[in-house]
């Protein structure tokens, strides 16, 4: 009982750094904005869950690598549109790149551990 409570915390924490770090970095463009967004995509990510299993550990590792292979695509995209005048915001700085990466995984691994 104990566990399930301080796991549940745990995603409380993580939720509210996410969205209290969405809005720091939407309202304050300053350097390092964006790390209280990042720690809360990680502590989420990190988070178990109330029936750890195999079968959600596989779905984790496997949505990272694809959440790496569609973030590094989109990283590769928005730097040729970049570079031919298409658009004007270059994905140039790693914490971005974390921060879509994390995200990506995210989204992936709860739709495939629910749908699945």
């Amino acid at each position: 009982m104990k566990n399930n409570v301080l796991k549940g915390a745990v995603k409380v924490f993580g939720l509210a750094a996410v969205l209290i770090g969405i809005l720091v970095l939407t309202n304050d463009g300053s350097r390092g904005s964006e790390m209280l967004l990042l720690a809360g995509l990680f502590i989420l990510f990190i988070s178990h869950e109330t029936r750890e299993d195999e079968r959600s550990a596989t779905l984790k590792a496997s949505s990272t690598q694809m959440a790496l292979i569609i973030g590094y695509a989109i990283s590769l995209l928005s730097t040729n549109l970049y570079d031919h005048q298409v658009i004007n915001v270059q994905l140039v700085a790693i914490n971005h790149f974390l921060i879509l990466v994390f995200a990506l995984a995210l989204i992936i691994y709860n739709i495939r551990l629910h749908i699945a």
